[in-house]
């Protein structure tokens, strides 16, 4: 058998530099890289116009040696100069050869320790080829005491030259790189003009927007220790400006985070939302819109007053922390959504469970990379929000230089530069997790879903994730750095970054503006509902109608009183004083009923754009109407199912057939085929033939309230005992709940309400007793605190005669949810276990016949409010 040789064309580094080299920025990265992997508390990064400007430099961290400029060929000294300098450990004779000059070398895979290696690949002294034609390495390592010149040119090492000139210089006892790079396209790394003269210096520049973004973010500009290394850019010797502007990250509204941890084998996710006062202010002009903003709003320190005082209450209601075995029922839940089409009748617990083992799997595998943590700041930048809400309320707050000259426009600037979410290894970045112009976790996708306005903009959001992976053994940026590699750790992270991001954030937006909708609800800050508004404008205008009549009676008179006393003397008149008094007095009366009458017109003009900007308000309104419709289509549709199977026609004789099969079956001696066949088939049915009756029962107390007798508009008189024990009965004949009571106290207690309303209040009311029940009997079985003794119960108590209170022995409403359990699309549930509309609808319900709900401030042993107070307006019945 013979051989044949495989050839590796020496242009494969060409591809390799450009290809996996994707931009300049990328390659001056490399390098940096490279650098601080060398332990180097310092970077330097010189770009030369001539190379005659390299002799005149004074921001050398290394003095420039005169034996390295003798080394430098002559056809190199009329180009541009790229210099990328440091103090690391520097390379010796062997490093040199097996580091740097050695293609795809693992030699930075192989240590060891907990230090951050950034560069793996081997591939980052390619990024010098992606920026010049042309490379010098300066090295010295103080193991040698020498310094190494080597002279790479790229054209020629194409064509298959192997052999690069080679030189060292004795007499350092210093450790250091430097990098010379010939003919540097300067417009990739600079932003000025072409036109300009290459003398022109005089006006500093400004660093490409791509580079000075690479480079803020390379060292996380979120930490607030100091970077290990320090990054500095000369143009010309000039200094450029490569500081991140990180006092804007003052002017976000907001602030998510979220941190996994793995403490003593103890897993938890916490997370929360923490918000600014120029959020509130934005949310209340939200609310209210433009025009009775200007009517309502505040001065911006009254929102920050408003904010301190409410601070514990928003905390509660958007502050979480998720342990193990709750992460993994939302991790469950997260793939039967992307997984749909898996689960069916047949096989829907055998899913579930495989959801869950997989589940606990990525939680596991989470842990390889734990600690992960993370926070987004969101930003606002139209004109008058940007402007005159956030800028402004900023620029009283702080009175920094800083922040006093910053505008509009260099939000914009710095939205534009630094938008997206970074990933970090610790604290150097390894990749993207998304911007505007790379979405791999795809929030922009998932604006889509849902109510966009509580999802992530990404040109108006800059953050980060950062894990623990310090040898990049579980999470590898690709080479094009718009993703990591695949393995099941990194699946698991992208996972978690997708629940995080595009679920749990989700909802927190949803409390945060329902929090903020309470407050400002508290405060009187959304004004009179528009209605009040219209009657009061329009009976001002009838007044002034009247006003307008009494006045224009007036005027004749004072016409009729002027041609009887003025008497005219040729081109002069006169008139008695008591006259020129009461005309006086008319004109007075004149100018004031104008003003009036001006207030009002005005006034109902504003009401008109007001009612313009309702109708926008109302477009939410719908979306919580199709969701009450929703409910209202599911129950019409159970209901005609209910209807079927109650009219279901049930044989009565039934067990004298089987009975009749049984006495066949034995006298054939076929005892075993009956028992293992026939007899099943006889459970199975008693079973069924028992549901149903039950749903005819169901059905038959459904029709009785809603069906047939009347609407909501239809008063009657219901003893609240009788319902409360009716639905009670029809509730826990569908559990699986073992034994709860209910406790009903109310006597012969009656209420005069829409007849339906109250069976809907207890069935959802009681509905959460169980589940908050259930909830402390499964934390019991891990926790005895959570124990109770004797039996679980539902209580119904009286308050006088308008009221009553339901309360039960379950946990109580979770702190997070107190302040918002009645706004529309909020579930203290678990993910796809509540709609988040049953307690906005008994909400509603209530309120249409002038009754209420509240959850009373009563806390339980386990510190939760768990009484709701009912009330009714005994008025109605007169």
């Amino acid at each position: 058998m013979g051989e044949k040789r495989i050839i590796i064309d020496p242009r494969i580094i060409q591809h390799l530099g450009r290809d996996l080299i994707t931009s300049p920025d990328v390659a001056i990265i490399e390098l940096i890289k490279n650098s601080i992997d060398a332990k180097s508390k310092i970077v330097n990064i010189h770009l030369f116009e001539r190379f005659d400007k390299v002799t005149e430099c004074k921001n050398f961290i290394t003095a420039l040696p005169k034996e390295v400029l003798n080394f430098i060929p002559e056809k190199l000294r009329k180009s541009t100069v790229l210099i990328v300098e440091d103090k690391g450990f520097g390379m010796s004779t062997t490093q040199l050869e097996d580091g740097f000059l050695k293609i795809g070398t693992d030699i930075k895979s192989n240590k060891t320790g907990d230090d951050i290696i950034l560069g793996e690949k081997g591939i980052g002294r390619l990024a010098a080829q992606r920026l010049g034609n042309a490379l010098i390495v300066e090295t010295a390592s103080e193991s040698e005491g020498l310094i190494s010149l080597t002279y790479l040119d790229w054209n020629e090492i194409i064509k298959g030259k192997d052999i690069v000139p080679y030189d060292q210089i004795s007499g350092t006892h210093n450790s250091y790189t430097r990098l010379w790079i010939f003919n540097v396209n300067f417009e990739e790394l600079l932003e000025y003009p072409v036109q300009l003269s290459l003398d022109s210096t005089s006006e500093i520049t400004d660093i490409n927007r791509d580079l000075q973004s690479a480079m803020n973010f390379l060292v996380s500009p979120f930490n607030a220790t100091m970077p290990s290394a320090i990054i500095n850019m000369y143009f010309n010797d000039k200094p450029l400006e490569t500081r991140f502007p990180g006092e804007m990250l003052e002017l976000s509204e907001s602030t998510h985070y979220f941190s996994f941890i793995n403490s003593n084998s103890v897993i938890s996710l916490n997370y929360g939302l923490k918000l600014q006062p120029w959020y509130i202010e934005r949310i209340h002009r939200a609310l209210v819109k433009a025009d009775a903003f200007t009517r309502l709003k505040k001065p911006h320190n009254f929102y920050q007053e408003l904010l301190n005082e409410n601070t514990s209450r928003i905390d509660q209601a958007l502050t979480f922390t998720i342990n193990q075995e709750e992460l993994c029922e939302r991790i469950a839940s997260f793939y039967e959504d992307v997984y749909p089409n898996l689960v069916n009748k047949n096989n829907k617990e055998t899913i579930e469970k495989y959801f869950y083992e997989e589940a606990s799997k990525m939680v596991s595998r989470l842990c390889e990379i734990a600690p992960i943590s993370g926070e987004i700041y969101s930003f606002k930048q139209n004109a008058a929000i940007g402007d005159n809400i956030i800028i402004e309320s900023v620029k009283q707050r702080n009175k920094n230089d800083k922040i006093q000259n910053i505008d509009l426009k260099k939000l914009k600037q710095f939205l534009d530069n630094y938008n997206g979410i970074k990933l970090y290894r610790g604290s150097y970045r390894i990749g993207f997790l998304g911007n505007k112009e790379s979405d791999w976790i795809k929030l922009q996708q998932y604006r889509t879903k849902g109510q966009q306005w509580f999802r992530f903009d990404l040109g108006n959001t800059v953050g980060y994730v950062s894990l623990n992976d310090p040898h990049q053994e579980k999470i590898k940026e690709i080479s094009s750095r718009l993703d990591i590699s695949q393995n099941y750790v990194s699946e698991a992270f992208k996972n978690l970054v997708y629940i995080v991001f595009n679920r749990l954030f989700y909802e927190l937006n949803q409390k945060a503006n329902g929090i903020v909708k309470v407050i400002l609800e508290e405060k009187g800050l959304l004004g009179e509902p528009l209605t009040k508004r219209v009657k009061k404008n329009v009976d001002l205008v009838q007044q002034m109608i009247k006003k307008n009549k009494k006045m224009m009676n007036t005027i004749q008179e004072v016409s009729r009183t002027l041609e009887k006393k003025v008497v005219i003397d040729g081109a002069s008149a006169s008139m008695p004083k008591i006259t020129y008094e009461f005309v006086t007095k008319v004109i007075d009366d004149i100018n004031e009923h104008f003003k009036e009458d001006q207030d009002t017109h005005a006034e109902a003009a504003n009401l008109l754009v007001e009612a313009d900007e309702q109708l926008k308000i109302i477009e939410v309104e719908s979306y919580n109407n199709y969701k009450l419709m929703a409910n209202g289509l599911i129950t019409e549709t159970i209901t005609h199912e209910l209807h079927s199977l109650s009219t279901t026609n049930i044989d009565n004789q039934v067990d004298g057939h089987f009975e009749s099969l049984k006495d066949y079956f034995s006298e054939n001696k076929e005892a075993k085929v009956y028992n293992s066949h026939v007899y099943p088939i006889k459970n199975s049915y008693n079973v069924i033939s028992n549901k149903i009756l039950q749903i005819g029962d169901m059905y038959s107390f459904l029709e009785k309230t809603f069906i047939k007798k009347g609407t909501y508009d239809e008063f009657i008189e219901q003893n609240i005992k009788e319902l409360a024990e009716q639905v009670y009965v029809n509730l826990m004949k569908a559990s699986k709940s073992s034994k709860i009571n209910l406790v009903c106290e109310t006597s012969d207690l009656t209420w005069f309400v829409p007849k339906g309303v109250l069976v809907h209040v207890f069935y959802n009311l009681f509905s959460n007793s169980r589940y908050w029940i259930d909830i402390r009997r499964k934390r019991a079985e891990k926790d005895s605190a959570y124990t109770h003794s004797g039996d679980d119960q539902i209580i119904v108590e009286p308050l006088g005669t308008d009221g009553l209170i339901v309360s039960d022995t379950g946990t109580g409403v979770t702190t997070n949810m107190q302040d918002i359990l009645f706004e529309p699309l909020q579930s203290g549930k678990p993910y796809n276990e509540g709609r988040g509309m049953g307690l906005y609808i008994v909400k509603k319900l209530m309120n249409s016949f002038n009754g209420d709900i509240i959850l009373l401030p009563d806390l339980n042993e386990f510190g939760n409010r768990y009484r709701f107070l009912l009330t009714t307006d005994k008025a109605e019945e007169m």
